[in-house]
């Protein structure tokens, strides 16, 4: 009995496994602006991807884009990476390896980014392994990295730079956001979703959450 509910189990994992990892509808962006509709291969990335696998038609050959030629990608209704030209701080945040410098070390890279929330106000996601990094745009703002960096101090303890709430505070301003309510957040996914959802609600601005589109999905 045990051996067959422990068969059951396997062949219930392994098809979920199956099942995120399959080609679903979505599109893709070109460098000269045209949609193209297609079949992407959803393997329900961990770190953002620098490319992906699509195919035309079910009967279609699979094939690879790369971030060189794709300006924007997405799965209908679950997700959406866009490309940007980024500055992105990528110190390191294990103990034994922070910086002394608490300001931020800026490098130019091209990423695709994941979009959280799009909208007057649009959040967007990057993690590369233990990195993780958050960035906003909005409609008078070109891109830009929200800054959280911990690094150490002249007496050697962990100190923790966190510009973010400030730069939150200059340019996410509404009523219904207070600096009170930005000295509490965290530099986390729902911490800054929660923050992006108050500023486009309260400007009446159309806006869509791709992380209540996953969960809907689910």
């Amino acid at each position: 009995m045990k051996k067959r509910i422990l068969f059951l189990l396997i062949t219930i994992l392994s098809l979920n496994c199956y099942s995120q990892i399959s080609f679903e509808k979505g599109y893709y962006i070109n460098d000269s602006n045209q949609k193209i509709n297609c079949l992407i291969r959803n393997i329900d990335w961990e770190n953002n991807p620098i490319e992906f696998e699509y195919k035309i038609s079910e009967q279609a050959k699979k094939e690879t884009l790369t971030i060189e030629s794709v300006k924007e990608f997405g799965i209908d209704n679950v997700l959406k990476y866009m490309r940007f030209d980024v500055n992105i701080d990528r110190s390191s945040n294990k103990q034994n390896l922070l910086s002394n410098d608490k300001n931020p070390i800026f490098k130019t890279e091209k990423l695709f980014l994941k979009v959280l929330i799009q909208g007057e106000a649009s959040l967007f996601k990057y993690k590369d392994k233990s990195l993780t990094r958050y960035f906003y745009q909005t409609s008078h703002l070109d891109i830009n990295q929200l800054i959280f960096k911990e690094y150490k101090t002249p007496e050697n303890k962990i100190g923790t730079n966190n510009e973010f709430r400030r730069q939150l505070y200059n340019n996410i301003k509404c009523i219904d956001i207070s600096m009170n309510n930005l000295k509490q957040i965290d530099y986390d996914k729902n911490s800054l979703l929660n923050i992006f959802t108050k500023y486009n609600s309260c400007k009446n601005s159309a806006f869509v959450n791709f992380e209540e589109k996953v969960k809907s999905d689910l």
